[in-house]
């Protein structure tokens, strides 16, 4: 795979600006294998129109492959859907909950192919200060549910980030005041649902309005190298692969990845 095809920030953010397709969708052949890539909104509504689309889309994924096959899902994992209605599904777990269904029904293996977060955290400490990684994964994850909008009220969803937080990186406070005092050291304000905005902003690649996107760019390519990378090494093993990502990484990855078809 020729890595360099992965865009930069700056190409996505020109793309990003005019406006791409959400959910995006590729696929990518060669030596009968395929790629089949579902680049979604991340949503947890079950009115979203996309959860039809996502339906067909992995109908002719099963219809157009065989032999060897495998699912890569989004996000941590570690959850089951077993015994859940398709509703209950969506507004739990969201695409990767759902896909994760469909594959269930057709015997298909499903792995999640992300770094862990503590792998993720660790490289990024490399190069920023470790209490802004601990903060920007925090604040990843709550800027991702506030927008969603069903995780619960402001201050919920700030307790579940920061548990979340802490249980995936060794070593992380679980106290308020942590993250408290690294939002007003970096955005001149305590955390409040007036700070709301700042908090969706915060993690998104495509601003500049703090160091914590800078962050942000980091571990986005960071995770869109190793994303791209565990796809190229299951189709040099003779495998078709659905990958369910969000749209951005879909985008950012469409390139490299058919670089490796014929």
């Amino acid at each position: 795979m020729d890595y360099s095809l992965l865009l930069s920030d700056e190409e996505y953010q020109d793309i990003f600006e005019k406006g791409h397709d959400s959910p995006y969708t590729f696929e990518v052949f060669g030596d009968g294998k395929a790629i089949f890539y579902f680049g979604a909104e991340h949503s947890r509504d079950p009115e979203n129109p996309q959860w039809s689309k996502l339906e067909s889309y992995w109908n002719k994924f099963v219809s157009e492959t065989n032999g060897k096959r495998i699912v890569f899902l989004e996000g941590p994992g570690g959850f089951k859907v077993d015994g859940l209605a398709r509703n209950e599904i969506i507004e739990k777990f969201g695409e990767s909950g759902l896909l994760m269904s469909f594959a269930g029904l057709e015997n298909i293996s499903f792995i999640w192919p992300d770094l862990s977060m503590q792998e993720e955290a660790k490289q990024l400490e490399n190069d920023f200060d470790s209490d802004l990684v601990k903060y920007y994964i925090f604040a990843r994850s709550a800027g991702a549910w506030l927008k969603i909008g069903n995780m619960g009220t402001f201050d919920e969803v700030i307790g579940k980030a920061i548990a979340s937080t802490a249980k995936r990186i060794l070593g992380t406070s679980s106290e308020f005041s942590f993250y408290d005092g690294i939002h007003e050291r970096v955005f001149g304000n305590r955390i409040s649902i007036t700070e709301k905005e700042n908090l969706i902003r915060a993690a998104v690649p495509i601003y500049r309005d703090s160091i914590i996107n800078d962050i942000s760019r980091a571990s986005s390519r960071l995770r869109n190298e190793h994303i791209a990378s565990e796809a190229e090494k299951y189709w040099n093993d003779g495998y078709s692969v659905f990958m369910l990502f969000g749209s951005a990484h879909a985008v950012i990855q469409e390139k490299a990845l058919k670089s490796m078809g014929k």
